[in-house]
């Protein structure tokens, strides 16, 4: 099944759980928001967060549509995340806003306040 037959459970979803995995093997299953762009899923975190240095020391991730509490809607897919940059993280940041509205802005309003950094992952099917 080609990456994009597999995004199209993805459509008009909101969260998809991420499944990323510890040092020690543990999985750790995060709800996030995403977007999909030129058949890759993209999601964005604060860069300290514990998936992105998850995703920095284990690139291997699992992906499902899923509600706001992680519970999937869909298949699980694997998939390999790699930091994006540069006018892709502005892209996607464009994207997120148009999809997710005042939400992600406070959430750029607490990250600003906060003095926090962003980090985009592409999550390659």
């Amino acid at each position: 099944m080609s990456g994009d037959c597999k995004l199209e459970q993805f459509q008009n979803k909101e969260y998809i759980r991420l499944e990323t995995v510890k040092r020690n093997g543990q999985i750790v299953p995060t709800p996030v928001w995403f977007v999909v762009e030129d058949g890759t899923l993209f999601v964005r975190s604060y860069a300290n967060s514990g998936k992105v240095k998850r995703m920095r020391n284990d690139p291997h991730v699992r992906t499902a549509p899923s509600d706001a509490v992680g519970k999937p809607h869909g298949a699980t897919i694997e998939g390999t995340a790699i930091r994006a940059n540069g006018d892709v993280e502005i892209k996607i940041s464009q994207l997120l806003y148009r999809k997710y509205g005042l939400m992600k802005m406070s959430f750029d309003l607490w990250g600003a306040i906060k003095q926090l950094d962003w980090a985009v992952f592409a999550i390659q099917i």
